[in-house]
């Protein structure tokens, strides 16, 4: 059954689209309601986030006068979180429960990295991640490095996932695509992580400069999640920010955090008779309805017959 939907569209600034926190989402988090200060206040304690041993705390900041010298996220508001390592083999985390269904669907993990360096060169390796965990295990991690450590200019974001026999694939990783690789310093990208737990994989991941430009988009093979092929039987149960390194000065900045299912898509028709496969709130046009594609094109375009403004008048007499 087809179903016309009203179009709702994302909010824009300046070309870069603006991620929104849903209140449908399993977890969204833009850090606004968080105690905060231009120091930092412990994170520990606030929405859940609880301190790993043997780590030391993420902060809440306000981006107004940061003493990390943060720069403005181009989509964030007041508030974000950050983690700075002070050496020595400690780190800093945060964790915090996600309940992430049961097990079999896709879900799509959504958030804003900012990496800095606020040592005295040389600096060391890693800057930082996110990962899933579960039951205290590492399900995968988004690796943020230095291209090089001695000069910690240029960033690296590479995945750390399992072969199908279950092993981990060595760290740092390789990244992605070149839109990956040397990213600039106190800078702000979106990633996006899109893991189907049914088959117990990543299925895509996607970076986009908050500063402009489109999402770079990878659908990787064979990126398995803990347990490989066969998996672990148990869904992940938390998220885990990072920030560290074995010398100090190593800080990674979080904002506008979304883990939600994927949302189904199908055909969008459009009023010219083109096709796009779109979720309902996006079409402009026609939905066609869950699962359907644009291959064979399933659109009509809207006739239009020419006539003059007397014949028209006339239908009204």
């Amino acid at each position: 059954m087809k179903r016309l939907v009203k179009a709702t569209f994302a909010l824009a600034f300046l070309g870069v689209l603006v991620l929104p926190l849903e209140a449908t989402a399993q977890y969204s988090q833009d850090f606004e309601g968080l105690n905060a200060s231009p120091s930092g206040v412990v994170l520990t304690g606030q929405d859940g986030y609880f301190l790993p041993s043997g780590s030391t705390d993420f902060l809440c900041y306000t981006y107004a006068g940061n003493t990390l010298g943060i720069v403005q996220n181009p989509t964030g508001d007041n508030q974000f979180i950050a983690g700075t390592g002070p050496g020595g083999g400690v780190y800093a985390r945060a964790e915090r429960p996600v309940t992430f269904g049961s097990g079999i669907e896709v879900w799509e993990l959504w958030y804003d990295f900012c990496g800095i360096y606020t040592g005295a060169p040389p600096g060391s390796n890693n800057l930082g991640s996110f990962s899933m965990r579960q039951a205290a295990n590492t399900v995968h991690i988004n690796l943020f490095t230095w291209v090089d450590p001695n000069n910690p200019v240029a960033i690296n974001s590479t995945y750390v996932y399992y072969d199908a026999g279950g092993v981990q694939s060595p760290v740092p990783g390789t990244p992605p695509g070149p839109e990956w690789s040397n990213l600039s310093p106190n800078h702000w990208y979106r990633c996006r992580t899109v893991v189907d737990l049914g088959s117990n994989l990543i299925i895509q991941v996607g970076i986009r400069d908050l500063e402009g430009g489109d999402e770079a988009v990878y659908n990787p093979t064979g990126w398995y999640l803990i347990g490989g092929e066969t998996g672990t039987g148990f869904p992940p149960d938390a998220i885990r920010w990072f920030g560290g390194g074995g010398s100090a000065g190593n800080s990674t900045a979080w904002d506008n955090c979304l883990i939600r299912l994927q949302p189904v898509e199908g055909a969008c028709c459009l009023e010219d008779g083109s096709c796009r496969v779109t979720i309902p709130e996006d079409c402009p046009g026609e939905y066609m309805g869950d699962g359907t594609v644009c291959d064979p094109n399933p659109c009509e375009p809207v006739p239009v017959t020419e006539t003059s403004w007397g014949s028209i008048k006339n239908l009204y007499h």
